[in-house]
């Protein structure tokens, strides 16, 4: 349910829950990929992927900002881009470029911290070419990887589909056609993929550029779901009451989701079921969590509104904390049974504190110098996710 205040402020519940449970299933998947990583046994005993959560946070992501722009778009008439990515720039930037020098200039150079072949590979690859490709953050076609900065593929992803997304909404009126283009980019990697092997394009383009193609253009179908799901409400809004706002209808997405957790944790593939299929699933979550009264996903808790607050940080910093915490619980003791408990706990708070002192020092700073009118009647904290 939308909820405003004298100075006419929108707040959507229980988002920052979801950002803060999709940004902790990233930070346990991890703990596995990480012990791999530097090359030790370990056994995946997280049942939720981590791109899973990656795509709740575009299912909340695509669903937030369009409504946003709904928004603005009903006050103003208009979508200010400038503003629109003005907004963007000062949310994401600071962050993944801090991550991107720590990665490139801090913790793959001190010796302690370098993992396994992947630092000094990393060193060794290090050329314009890659450097120019991280900095304007575009995909990773070169497949330059920077060791504790996986994360930073979501914010690509994200950035790419923001470049785009507020000129459909502008420009695009009927809420049908809007729909379309949105379903049209959901698809766009089987679209691709057709136009290829129709033109034969596959005799000039490379397998790994062509599957980096349509990787990235299924991680895109994953924003423009929750796109969908808002154009739908504001268009639709009975037929969604009706339907999608459901008792059963909400707890046959989460039997859904917990099916799926398991057969892909069977099956031991984290993409066993496609990531846009997962999104769908997240945006009825989430198109109930801000929206439904009666919502059965009620999130709404100090705790879990400040880790959602903070979330961005949480996703950012995490793969750093964890080789902190790593190094420290294996110089303290090679027995696992004790070893893991101090990675767990370890990781868990250096996380959240980092993230704290971030969001309180930094990010701060960088979310006060947004100046546009619809900005500034918007909390901080429901300005959009990323990441990651």
């Amino acid at each position: 349910m939308t909820q405003h205040t004298s100075q006419d402020k929108v707040y959507f519940p229980n988002l920052n829950g979801l950002r803060a449970i999709g940004a902790f299933t990233v930070l346990f998947s991890h703990f596995y990929f990480l012990r791999i990583m530097w090359g030790f046994q370990a056994k995946q005993w997280f049942p939720i992927p981590g791109k899973v959560g990656v795509a709740l946070f575009f299912a909340l992501s695509g669903f937030l900002i369009t409504s946003l722009l709904f928004r603005e778009l009903d006050k103003t008439s208009t979508i200010r881009l400038k503003d629109f990515y003005i907004r963007r720039i000062l949310r994401i930037w600071p962050l993944y470029y801090l991550i991107v020098l720590l990665g490139l200039l801090v913790f793959n150079r001190i010796p302690a911290l370098k993992i396994p072949v992947l630092s000094d590979r990393m060193i060794q690859d290090m050329n314009w070419i890659n450097l120019i490709n991280v900095l304007l953050i575009i995909p990773n076609f070169t497949h330059f990887y920077i060791p504790y900065t996986d994360q930073r593929w979501s914010i690509i992803v994200e950035e790419l589909f923001y470049f785009i997304q507020p000129m459909l909404v502008r420009t695009f009126r009927n809420k049908y056609v809007l729909i379309c283009c949105f379903c049209a980019i959901v698809f766009s990697s089987e679209l691709f993929g057709g136009l290829i092997r129709l033109l034969h394009l596959d005799r000039h383009l490379s397998a790994n550029v062509t599957g980096a193609i349509l990787g990235q253009l299924g991680y895109l179908g994953c924003i423009a779901v929750g796109c969908i799901f808002s154009a739908l409400y504001k268009k639709r809004a009975d037929f969604c009451k009706k339907y999608l706002f459901s008792r059963w209808t909400q707890i046959g997405i989460v039997l859904l989701l917990l099916v799926c957790f398991y057969i892909s944790y069977v099956q031991k593939n984290e993409l066993y079921f496609d990531l846009r299929w997962y999104s769908s699933l997240f945006a009825i979550v989430v198109l109930n969590a801000a929206l439904n009264p009666a919502t059965i996903y009620r999130l709404e808790h100090p705790v879990l509104n400040y880790l959602g607050k903070i979330s961005y940080g949480i996703y950012m910093y995490h793969m750093f904390c964890l080789g902190i915490a790593f190094v420290v619980a294996r110089a303290l003791t090679a027995n696992p049974w004790i070893q893991n408990p101090i990675f767990f706990v370890l990781s868990i708070g250096l996380t959240i504190g980092v993230s704290a002192l971030s969001f309180k020092y930094l990010e701060a700073f960088f979310l006060g110098l947004k100046k546009h009118p619809v900005a500034r009647s918007q909390p901080q904290s429901e300005i959009a996710y990323r990441a990651k």
